[in-house]
């Protein structure tokens, strides 16, 4: 599916997952940056309202990342038509939270395909379009760096996401190709609520989830500075590091963020009854 294309003369930036809270909002800060936009989604209604609300500089297109003849498809389609790419930004993603033992083969499939197998892919396709001083961006999360309980397929693919992301910076980086992974806590989305209302980690709540602003503001910034890594509240890098440098200790640690996850929630499901979310 094509919606209307536009010149080359602006900066071009790629954002998977456009039409999900936190990609809508990378949309508008881009476009506030002046950055001609493809926004890449599953949900065509959503990507046509995008597109008419900004105009002719904005353009949908249609791709389920959980297959990869539609990424073949999607890269094959842009490579045909664009000269180069500025920015790549990853904001795709999906979790689906419960025991191993109840996860179908499906629901396995999806969360390592769309987190991990589709970001390489997208990145192999579209990295010839990527010149000198571009940057490519993966929206990661805290649960890529501490393991979560019930969570272990969606640990599993974003522990998989840094180790591509920094075995790529390596890469690139001779060519001036620059590698960001961002690294947020819980982020205040629909995904949230629904990722939560499966059983979701009580660790999402050790912080105040964030704003998508708080996220959109660090990309921009990743753009600017192109660092390795940010993260979000920065406190957690610092404290979760060392922490994995010796694994033994989460035996340890765990009940005490559990605990502190746990009078998280209750605040933030009070905050909900006070200000419900948004539709």
């Amino acid at each position: 599916m094509r919606f209307k294309f536009f010149k080359r003369s602006k900066k071009v930036a790629i954002i998977t997952g456009a039409t999900g809270g936190l990609g809508k909002d990378l949309v508008k800060h881009l476009s506030n940056e002046h950055y001609r936009i493809i926004m890449v989604a599953r949900n065509i209604k959503q990507l046509e309202q995008i597109s008419l609300h900004y105009g002719k500089e904005f353009t949908g297109c249609l791709c389920d990342i959980s297959h990869n003849n539609e990424i073949a498809y999607l890269c094959n389609d842009i490579r045909s038509r664009f000269g180069q790419i500025d920015v790549l930004i990853h904001s795709a993603g999906t979790i689906c939270p419960g025991p191993l033992e109840m996860q179908t083969d499906q629901m396995i499939a999806d969360q390592i395909q769309v987190n991990l197998t589709g970001a390489i892919l997208i990145t192999k396709g579209l990295l010839p379009l990527m010149k000198r001083n571009s940057s490519i961006i993966f929206i990661n999360s805290l649960g890529g760096i501490l393991p979560l309980k019930h969570s272990t397929l969606y640990s599993a693919s974003k522990f998989g996401l840094r180790g591509f992301a920094l075995a790529l910076s390596m890469e690139l980086r001779p060519k001036r190709i620059y590698v960001s992974s961002i690294f947020p806590g819980a982020i205040e989305t629909q995904m949230l609520h629904r990722e939560m209302k499966c059983g979701g980690s009580i660790l999402n709540f050790c912080s105040p989830p964030l704003s998508t602003e708080a996220v959109c503001l660090t990309v921009l910034k990743a753009i600017r500075q192109k660092k390795l890594e940010y993260f979000l509240p920065k406190w957690s890098g610092l404290q979760i590091k060392p922490l994995m440098m010796q694994p033994s200790l989460l035996k340890f640690i765990m009940p005490l963020l559990e605990r502190i996850g746990r009078k998280g929630q209750k605040a933030w499901q009070e905050q909900q009854l006070i200000s419900p979310p948004k539709k």
